[in-house]
């Protein structure tokens, strides 16, 4: 009796013993699948962390002390190569006005997502003469292009910021222009009133219809072409 008791008991153990090791295997599998969630949740949160701070470190459009300034005689210039960083665009159109005198304020216009120049700048001078000087380099040659230079106000990009993707702040500053649009067609009845002299105005009016007639000379060029 003992010793079948014995053989019972060996036997048992026995088969606990492979059961145990049949077992093993998907234990550790599911350990192992465990571990990968927890090491892909934890990618994901280092992805998400990564991602904050970068758009914390995003440069925004009007976080400059250049920012701010647009006036009734502030200069509009486009058409220049916006592939190159903002300070060197900022340093290639100072050195190309620097011939119409003082230049108070050089704004170029970026996306904060991706730090590109929309492909526009404002431009203020100290005085008249030297606001005159730089729309006469309308058309003039900076790095291989051609710039359109004209007067801010008559231009849409002076009231607001039309199609631009930025941060909050760039949309507040874009609210705030079509609020001073508003108020400035109130304040001059949609710029009936006269703001300059007679003569001044009168050679913004004419050099803005050449600016208009030189760029449809240009759109039909390149459509027969």
């Amino acid at each position: 009796m003992d010793e079948s008791k014995l053989k019972r008991c060996s036997t048992s153990s026995t088969h606990a013993e492979a059961v145990d090791e049949a077992t093993d295997p998907l234990q550790n599998a599911d350990k192992r699948e465990l571990d990968d969630s927890e090491t892909e949740v934890n990618s994901r949160k280092k992805q998400k962390q990564e991602e904050e701070t970068t758009e914390k470190k995003k440069e925004c459009c009007f976080d400059t002390k250049d920012a701010k300034g647009n006036n009734e005689r502030t200069i509009f210039v486009t058409g220049f190569d916006n592939s190159g960083s903002r300070d060197e665009i900022r340093s290639a159109l100072a050195k190309h006005f620097s011939s119409c005198g003082e230049l108070t304020r050089v704004f170029v216009h970026i996306e904060c997502e991706t730090g590109v120049s929309r492909g526009y700048a404002f431009i203020n001078l100290k005085n008249r003469v030297g606001i005159e000087a730089a729309l006469t380099l309308n058309g003039s040659d900076l790095g291989g292009r051609k710039l359109l230079v004209t007067m801010a106000r008559l231009r849409d990009e002076y009231y607001g910021h039309f199609n631009f993707k930025g941060c909050e702040i760039c949309r507040a500053s874009y609210a705030a222009g079509r609020l001073r649009l508003y108020r400035w067609n109130l304040r001059t009845g949609g710029g009936k009133f006269r703001r300059f002299s007679p003569e001044f105005e009168e050679k913004c009016r004419r050099h803005h219809e050449e600016t208009m007639a030189s760029r449809k000379m240009n759109k039909s060029k390149t459509k027969e072409g």
